[in-house]
Formats: C-alpha cells, structure tokens, sequence
C-alpha cells in the first residue's frame, strides 16, 4: 500500500508540475507584486485546507506580508487573496472569490477542478492552479480510499512559493 500511495502521490505531483506551470508563475508574478509594492496577502483555507493559513503566517518560512482574511477585512486592488479549497466549486471559496475581484483584489486559488462540475472558482478566481486531486487515489476492498487533499495543495504552494522567492531575487538583484 505504502508503494502504491508513493507512485499516486507522485504522479500527481508531476501532473501539477506538467500542467499548472504557466498559472503557478502567472500568479506568482501578482504575489510578488503585492510583496514589492504596499499591498498585502491575505490568505484562506476552507475546511482541511485552512492548514495554509498556518503554514503562510507561521510556518519555517511564512509568507511576508501575509495575513489571515477575515470577513471585516477591506480588500483592495493592490492586495491579493491567496485561497485554498478542496474542488473548484467550493461555495464559500467562490463567494470570496467573487467579493475579492469585486473590490479590485488579484484572486489565486489552489483548488482541483473536477469534470462534469461548474468550478465557478475557475471563472472567478484571475488564476487557479489546478491540486488534481478529486477522488481517492488507491483500491482498496471494493472500494478506494487515500485522498491527499492537503499534500497536493501544499505541493502547489510551496511550488507556488519558491517562484515568488525566484522572481524576488531577480528584482532584488
């Protein structure tokens, strides 16, 4: 089993990477323009995925200019909404979504989009890297179990993350 969730695990890794490269850099490029500018980051995660909440503001290495989005705060168009649902049609995911790009804010979320679904987060978010995962990855019993969720959005954060640190060091320079 423990073979079987490495080779899914890493299959999905490589997906991302194969697939969300020109979105990771696209909305790498708006995060650094907060980051050199007066803007700020805020972040939101719905359910699991509120781990990037603690990972953004207190992980080994948070994200500068980083703060946790709360409904009272007022969003403008040199910030940016870093949010993280499992699917793309998320409801409160996209309402935020919706409310960010309303009020001028640069939307970029890490959902997986699923097939046969609307993924109104697509359409409302200015860029959206594509976690993949949307079922159980491993047989198991007549049934499949193992659903990654959070690694693989940690997986394009911290993809997502080590472009920013790129595209800062090349302004810095």
């Amino acid at each position: 089993m423990l073979k079987m969730l490495q080779t899914q695990l890493t299959g999905q890794f490589q997906q991302i990477a194969k697939t969300e490269e020109f979105h990771i850099e696209d909305a790498a490029r708006s995060l650094s323009q907060a980051l050199v500018g007066e803007g700020i980051i805020y972040v939101k995660g719905f359910e699991e995925m509120e781990s990037i909440e603690a990972e953004a503001l207190q992980g080994p290495e948070p994200m500068p200019k980083a703060k946790i989005y709360i409904a009272e705060d007022t969003l403008t168009e040199i910030d940016r909404v870093l949010i993280a649902a499992r699917t793309a049609d998320h409801p409160e995911a996209v309402k935020l979504a919706k409310e960010a790009k309303e009020a001028g804010a640069d939307v970029i979320a890490l959902a997986a989009v699923q097939k046969d679904k609307e993924n109104r987060l697509k359409q409302e978010a200015d860029f959206l890297i594509d976690t993949k995962i949307t079922r159980p990855l491993l047989p198991f019993d007549m049934r499949r179990v193992g659903f990654p969720s959070v690694m693989t959005m940690f997986y394009a954060y911290f993809v997502l993350r080590l472009t920013i640190e790129e595209i800062m060091d090349d302004y810095q320079e």
